[in-house]
């Protein structure tokens, strides 16, 4: 079976990273974390919100040095995640890939005749912005990511690489209802809802 990358979105307030990450938070994480730090820049594509209406989301992500965010970038990688059927904004359940032929079949789907990599697969720039990410390995099972944007907006997530989705969310949702003093699930907010809240794109 084909691994999929099992993913719950949470809300995090920077104050509390400080508590984190000395693992005094009640109950403690099974070992302090080992917290690895990146910047990135993604610029997201779609058509007329063609891919986006139908769960596919394609972006390329420009990496930078470990801390700075005025390095010189890559020429960029592109990705692409497909929502699964019963996939939700806070339970989500990707295939994800990095392979261009891939992302070329699953643009296809919605786009025939779509143009190659070189061209961006014929897709308009939606937004692009940059994220510094923290992420870091808890209770030597589930990866945690906590990305903070340039323009302000905070947001988390917990992920697992699973073939049986419904056992991982099970999983993933015991874990957080574990830690609740530091994950809030209440009104978790995408990167993407966030930016277009405070940029409106225009008409």
């Amino acid at each position: 079976m084909t691994l999929l990358e099992i993913e719950r979105k949470f809300s995090w307030k920077p104050a509390n990273f400080r508590t984190l990450m000395s693992n005094r938070g009640c109950p403690r994480f099974m070992s302090a974390p080992i917290v690895q730090s990146k910047s990135f820049r993604d610029i997201y594509y779609d058509s007329n919100n063609k891919l986006s209406s139908n769960g596919l989301w394609v972006r390329k992500r420009l990496h930078y040095g470990p801390y700075a965010s005025t390095s010189t970038t890559n020429a960029g990688v592109w990705e692409a995640k497909q929502a699964m059927p019963g996939s939700s904004f806070t339970h989500s359940t990707y295939e994800e890939t990095q392979d261009t032929n891939r992302i070329l079949q699953m643009i296809s789907k919605y786009i025939p005749r779509c143009l190659g990599r070189e061209d961006h697969f014929g897709l308009k720039e939606l937004c692009q912005f940059e994220t510094f990410r923290r992420s870091f390995l808890a209770d030597h099972k589930f990866t945690v990511v906590l990305d903070e944007t340039d323009f302000g907006h905070s947001t988390g997530e917990v992920e697992l690489l699973a073939e049986d989705a419904e056992r991982a969310h099970a999983d993933i949702d015991a874990f957080l209802n574990r830690y609740e003093w530091f994950f809030d699930c209440s009104k978790p907010k995408g990167k993407l809802t966030a930016y277009f809240e405070k940029y409106p794109p225009s008409k």
